[in-house]
């Protein structure tokens, strides 16, 4: 049966997890929250699917494998199985496990990204502020504790960065976000965090950083190789990727054909804005 032909259909995912460390209670308690919705769709006869995996790229799981002596794909290669071995203890049953090292990603993300680029929606900047390892994410002076620590990842420093990156053209999707805002007030919950994400996008968006030029670890960018993709635009489009057929030949269409959009997306709030504005 084809998911777009059934108005009883319903897709969901966990958050894809880093895999710089072994699962922990908090991906737990996400994944059984998900299982228990993706069961209780199930047992209201609505086809379903749910999807779950790994986000395998970026600096913090580069520095991690170096640290531990090994390189990058041999440190996930460690790594993902505890989280494979962790669902089937819980009795978890998603029907997806999308790896972000998996070569038909790569090919999903840089078919995404040459899309962008074509558009126009992606030009060249030079990049200063302060960036955390541990988020893979600029911060804002404001955001910052004494002495320069990340407000998350309270006993790291955050490190101060100038380089030329490519940049997308978020602040060009102002209207269109607070449109979409407005017009699915549940786009968003618990209400407090879409209040959050309102607050944040009502001050203007800013263009950001989609490309790192000192990193190895990841996906190139298509038109200029020197530069790897941000691993924050790689691991969302995971989601797209996980809903490729096993037969499929990996691309944007194919991935899009049956079960997007998704109806759920179970994440935490360390990552709200990542899922909030920069995914829609």
């Amino acid at each position: 049966m084809d998911p777009k032909t059934v108005s009883n259909r319903f897709s969901l995912t966990t958050p894809l997890y880093y895999a710089n460390a072994l699962p922990h209670i908090g991906s737990a308690y996400t994944t059984i929250a998900a299982d228990v919705m993706a069961r209780y769709q199930r047992l209201q006869g609505t086809l379903t699917l749910l999807v779950t995996g790994t986000d395998e790229h970026g600096q913090k799981i580069e520095r991690t494998a170096q640290e531990a002596g090994h390189s990058p794909q041999e440190h996930c290669d460690l790594i993902v199985p505890e989280f494979v071995t962790l669902w089937q203890q819980l009795g978890i049953r998603y029907d997806r496990f999308i790896r972000t090292t998996d070569p038909r990603h790569t090919a999903i993300v840089s078919e995404f990204v040459q899309r962008l680029w074509d558009s126009g929606d992606i030009y060249l900047g030079q990049q200063q502020g302060w960036y955390c390892v541990a988020c893979e994410e600029f911060k804002e002076e404001r955001d910052l504790l004494e002495g320069h620590r990340c407000s998350i990842h309270t006993n790291r420093q955050v490190e101060w960065r100038d380089e030329k990156n490519y940049f997308f053209r978020l602040s060009k999707y102002q209207s269109q976000l607070e449109a979409l805002y407005a017009d699915r007030p549940g786009f968003i919950q618990p209400d407090y965090r879409r209040n959050e994400v309102l607050s944040f996008v009502s001050q203007g968006l800013q263009d950001f950083s989609m490309s790192r030029i000192s990193l190895d670890w990841g996906i190139p960018i298509p038109a200029d190789p020197k530069h790897t993709i941000y691993v924050w635009v790689d691991a969302l489009l995971g989601y797209v990727t996980a809903l490729l057929e096993p037969d499929d030949e990996p691309t944007l269409e194919n991935a899009l054909a049956k079960w997007y959009p998704f109806n759920l997306h179970l994440i935490g709030k360390d990552i709200l804005r990542f899922h909030a504005v920069y995914w829609p």
